[in-house]
């Protein structure tokens, strides 16, 4: 009689099994928040138009700070401004060593997400400890608004001339 609840038994173990593994397996990340030395982060950042609809990101870390090693780099964008809606856009940038010692790398995206992107740093350690253990056990990330970069330089063509506006002269105004 004990044998007939065995399949059953093995069917429920094995489902609960594979929930617990799942769900070590899924992603955590916490946000950074902000800093008033940026986590002594030293990084500096360009936007250039590209072909088509596209900018092109630029993107060096001088000094990764209190971060370091970053573990990752992306642009992200999401449909509301505070970060909470869908998520639109997740390019990673390919970040590479320098002879002098800097991180930089690339990448277009969408100049229609260029006002609500953000340049996301992942990393798994802050300030020399792992953040991968413990009840909050996950990446930490920290963004940088794509808007920071995009004062430097406007994503209109520069090969256009405009010309300069002049105020009507006082002859034509209405008296």
């Amino acid at each position: 009689m004990r044998f007939r609840s065995l399949p059953l038994a093995t069917g429920v173990l094995a489902i609960i099994a594979v929930v617990l593994l799942t769900s070590r397996c899924w992603a955590h990340w916490f946000e950074l928040g902000s800093s008033k030395d940026e986590w002594r982060l030293k990084y500096d950042g360009e936007v250039k138009a590209a072909d088509g609809d596209k900018v092109t990101v630029y993107f060096t870390v001088a000094d990764q700070g209190r971060l370091k090693p970053i573990h990752s780099v992306f642009v992200m964008a999401f449909s509301n401004p505070d970060r909470t809606g869908k998520q639109l856009v997740k390019t990673p940038i390919t970040m590479k060593p320098t002879e002098d010692g800097k991180l930089t790398g690339q990448v277009e995206v969408g100049k229609e997400f260029a006002d609500r992107a953000v340049i996301r740093i992942f990393t798994l350690t802050v300030d020399g400890r792992s953040q991968m253990s413990g009840p909050t056990a996950g990446a930490r990330y920290y963004d940088i608004p794509l808007k920071k970069f995009l004062k430097k330089a406007p994503l209109e063509a520069s090969s256009q001339s405009r010309s300069p506006v002049a105020p009507p002269s006082a002859s034509n105004s209405a008296k």
